[in-house]
């Protein structure tokens, strides 16, 4: 029989045990939708995510497991070849590696100049992990810095699985496609030379239309910000509570990317699995065979714990190699922003260890407090001092 999922309310940066005790598939309940697969084995999660038998589309989308009575809309993740091929063609053409790196020096300059502005003791969350993710993915996007705070609430709606009522998210889910629709537009007029005028130039070309537009910056808006500023946090938190782990990267930071990889994989971001995939044939996946029709989902962060491809798993480990987690996804729908936030997260932590060399929690560990009702998981703020 299917097991109700959750099998517990998340806490803290701590994976349910009974997660981890599953077998690499198994059957599962959501609170919405038909039951599903859940995987949890990391070889089952790259081959499903790899194998184009499994599409995002179903003929009927109220089949979607889900956490919340409205069906997810994830932007270019709701879409299958060619349709997505296409799309992610042209994003990948004008969203280089070359284009991100080139942003390092705004995104050192951003990250100065806030922690410039704070005094000891500071919540790094409103301070820095906020508004650093912001600042550069409106400069991506080039959005006026005056509707940066709007641009937050409806983000932080998108990723909600409770914290916001549904009617609430669905209108600010509506909002933000309205105003990405007129800025196009607005662009179309008037190029600019950043991310969202590059996407313009393939709308005015006829390579886009403006609702494909708008999926793919909503995407590439909501990968941005929330990822960095959960995670950032997050990992400031690993850091001063492990402080064996904090001296090793001062000593050295080259070591910072890879302990960046790292941490991507142990902290268990997501709170539920998301975004179903379909599959369009049986297609056997380990021990079992998904028939046609039934849905499958990855549960990210058990399958970055398993012990078959990741030696004493449960363990932070900076010099981790390989470290083939599974953090920004797998396959044809890896993150697009995946670059950028590496980036981020690796400017952010080297900026805050170099200028702050006696940073330090502010309070307890005991006294903070962690999201609710949200699709990711992390501080609700973080008292610093140094």
């Amino acid at each position: 029989m299917a097991r109700s999922y959750p099998f517990a309310e998340p806490g803290r940066l701590e994976i349910d045990p009974e997660l981890t005790a599953t077998p690499p598939l198994t059957r599962v309940k959501f609170p919405y939708g038909k039951e599903t697969w859940l995987v949890t084995g990391h070889p089952e999660a790259r081959a499903v995510l790899s194998d184009p038998r499994f599409v995002r589309t179903t003929a009927d989308p109220l089949d979607e497991p889900r956490m919340g009575e409205h069906n997810n809309s994830p932007g270019i993740l709701s879409l299958d070849a060619p349709q997505h091929t296409r799309l992610r063609k042209l994003v990948t053409s004008v969203f280089t590696v070359r284009r991100v790196q080139a942003l390092r020096p705004r995104a050192v300059e951003i990250v100065d100049s806030l922690l410039d502005d704070l005094t000891p003791p500071a919540d790094l969350v409103e301070g820095l992990a906020r508004p650093f993710p912001m600042l550069m993915i409106t400069t991506l996007l080039g959005v006026p810095q005056e509707d940066h705070e709007e641009f937050g609430m409806w983000a932080d709606s998108f990723l909600s699985t409770g914290a916001v009522p549904a009617s609430v998210a669905a209108e600010h889910y509506t909002a933000i496609c309205d105003y990405l629709a007129a800025l196009g537009h607005r662009r179309a007029e008037a190029p600019t030379d950043d991310l969202f005028g590059a996407l313009v130039r393939c709308l005015n070309a006829g390579e886009l239309t403006v609702d494909e537009l708008v999926m793919v910056s909503f995407s590439i808006l909501v990968g941005g910000l929330e990822t960095v500023k959960t995670q950032l946090p997050n990992m400031v938190y690993l850091l001063l509570t492990g402080p064996s782990l904090l001296e090793e990267l001062r000593a050295d930071l080259s070591r910072l990317p890879a302990a960046v990889e790292e941490m991507l994989r142990y902290i268990p971001l997501p709170t539920t699995a998301v975004f179903a995939r379909f599959a369009t044939e049986d297609v056997p996946v380990g021990d079992v065979v998904i028939a046609r029709g039934e849905p499958v989902l990855v549960e990210v962060p058990v399958t970055n714990r398993d012990p078959r491809v990741f030696a004493d798993a449960d363990s932070l480990d900076f010099a981790r190699d390989p470290n083939p987690h599974l953090a920004f996804g797998h396959g044809a729908h890896y993150c697009l922003g995946a670059q950028l936030a590496r980036l981020e997260l690796q400017v952010a932590l080297e900026r805050l260890l170099t200028r702050m060399p006696a940073l330090r929690l502010a309070v307890p560990e005991q006294e903070l407090g962690w999201n609710r009702g949200y699709m990711v998981r992390g501080v609700t703020a973080l008292p610093v001092t140094w």
